[in-house]
């Protein structure tokens, strides 16, 4: 095919979509596309890339990856972010967006042009998709099982809902990743980039989770669940303005709703990360991220650590008005595993913290159930054995609730507790022969109406160990009805 050149615009007044096409002649086996863009600016860009019948081809944000892609016809000569498969002749199109959260790094620069490049040569990549390929042209996902059983067994299986690679703006490629999450020993392990999906992921022996994060102004949110790209996702890349993101979020829920996704607010007052949709609907919310990356921390302009601990706050609150939404974790990881934020202690790294979910088997579709059961729990730095089976819903007749927590990992003695309604209640916790912390005890369930007992534990410095969902009793008339409303009430007792 003859080499084509495409221009496009990078600027504060640049159109925020920009398209260009080109032609591709039939018996062609690849296509190889190189941009020149400066790497200040790969973080601000999106490029997508559609075959002549509109479906997509290839969707990444350009982040720290290689100017050149491949698109080809297996996985082991396709760039990640694109779907292997024929490449039909005919009018191919290249859109180019303009990342909203970036857009800042612009103020005063004077707009520029950058080149994309498309030819059929053949030129090697490191960051090919080399392994399972889940998706068909338009990011459908026809080829993931999410019945697929890969450990059988009714066990507490721990993983990660919340992790970047190179598709998006993390430092590790998928089989990186996929190193960090055997060496945590993680279960299951979700990537959710932002507003990109993968279409494959190398073979490992760690369950892959297709998700994403849709992120915006007015919020970051994962998305579990997800047979097929959401159809709200250009509009998404490409809207900035607040009424129309908002009109993109109501499609979203909709979307979500039709599909049995399941939407999960993340790090809800994290810096300028912060969720600002406060019309959200609460009844459109499956699951709420309580501790995003505690080595994050170490930014103090982030105050990570104040956003975490609103987070348990909101959850709790959530639970109070009788709202069953799945606390879970995140480690939002974006690092290489010898990188630190500031002067961080550890590094951030897949599975901290750690969600526990209960499975009768560790599959897809039985990590779906157990988040909307809310059958969870989060942990960092330490393992849990228990008899409590955390988001359970008891019987009306239950009066007394014996339960046993044992943690592994603390060296000094850690504040295991539980709340009963809003009410602290500390447990007395001995320490066994093997070093471990013991607490067991009963709580009393006497009244009528809604009950709920959360547990959890930290250290002596208040630092966090462990949050259970909650064991409920009964069911509660909700107060609140929006994000907006409860969080509202979050000020209100955080002051």
């Amino acid at each position: 095919m003859n080499e084509a050149e495409l221009t496009f615009t990078i600027g504060r007044r640049a159109a925020t979509r920009q398209e260009g096409t080109f032609e591709v002649p039939s018996g062609c086996g690849r296509l190889c596309l190189k941009h020149d863009l400066p790497d200040k600016y790969t973080f601000l860009t999106f490029l997508m890339v559609k075959d002549p019948q509109g479906r997509v081809r290839f969707l990444k944000q350009l982040g720290y990856s290689e100017p050149t892609i491949l698109i080809g016809e297996e996985s082991v000569d396709t760039t990640i972010g694109g779907v292997p498969g024929e490449i039909p002749a005919g009018r191919w199109s290249v859109s180019v967006f303009l990342f909203a959260e970036y857009l800042k790094f612009l103020e005063g620069a004077p707009d520029f042009l950058f080149h994309v490049s498309v030819s059929d040569r053949w030129e090697s990549v490191t960051e090919v998709i080399g392994g399972e390929i889940w998706a068909e042209p338009g990011f459908v996902y026809s080829r993931y099982d999410f019945s697929e059983i890969y450990r059988k067994g009714a066990a507490w299986y721990k993983g990660d809902l919340h992790t970047h690679t190179r598709l998006s703006d993390g430092k590790e490629t998928p089989q990186a990743a996929s190193g960090k999450a055997n060496l945590m020993g993680l279960d299951y392990y979700v990537p959710t980039e932002h507003n990109t999906l993968h279409s494959g992921w190398p073979l490992t022996r760690t369950m892959i989770v297709p998700g994403v994060e849709i992120t915006t102004t007015l919020g970051h949110a994962n998305l579990f669940g997800i047979d097929r790209m959401p159809g709200t996702l250009e509009r998404f890349l490409a809207d900035k303005e607040e009424g129309l993101l908002k009109e993109d979020w109501r499609e979203l829920l909709k979307e979500c709703a039709e599909r049995s996704w399941l939407f999960s607010v993340n790090h809800p007052f994290l810096h300028i990360w912060k969720w600002l949709l406060v019309e959200l609907p609460l009844a459109a919310v499956d699951c709420l991220e309580i501790v995003n990356d505690p080595t994050y921390e170490a930014d103090e302009q982030a105050d990570a650590r104040t956003a975490n601990e609103k987070a348990i706050l909101l959850s709790d609150l959530l639970w109070e008005d009788g709202w069953r939404i799945c606390a879970i974790g995140g480690s939002d990881s974006h690092n290489r595993i010898d990188e630190r934020y500031g002067d961080a202690a550890e590094p951030s790294i897949a599975g901290d913290p750690a969600t526990w979910l209960y499975m009768e088997n560790l599959s897809p579709a039985n990590l779906l159930d157990a988040l909307r059961g809310c059958r969870a729990y989060v942990t960092r730095h330490c393992e849990i054995e228990s008899n409590v089976r955390f988001g359970a819903q008891l019987s009306e007749g239950t009066q007394r609730f014996p339960y046993r927590i044992i943690l592994k990992g603390p060296q000094e003695r850690p504040d295991i507790f539980y709340l009963h309604n809003g009410v602290f209640q500390s447990c007395p916790v001995t320490r066994t022969e093997d070093g471990r912390w013991l607490a067991e005890g009963e709580a009393e369930l006497c009244e009528e109406g809604y009950h709920w007992l959360r547990f959890g534990a930290r250290e002596q410095d208040g630092a966090f160990l462990f949050y259970g969902n909650p064991v409920t009793r009964g069911r509660k008339e909700h107060r609140f009805s929006n994000f907006g409303e409860i969080a509202e009430e979050l000020e209100r007792q955080w002051k």
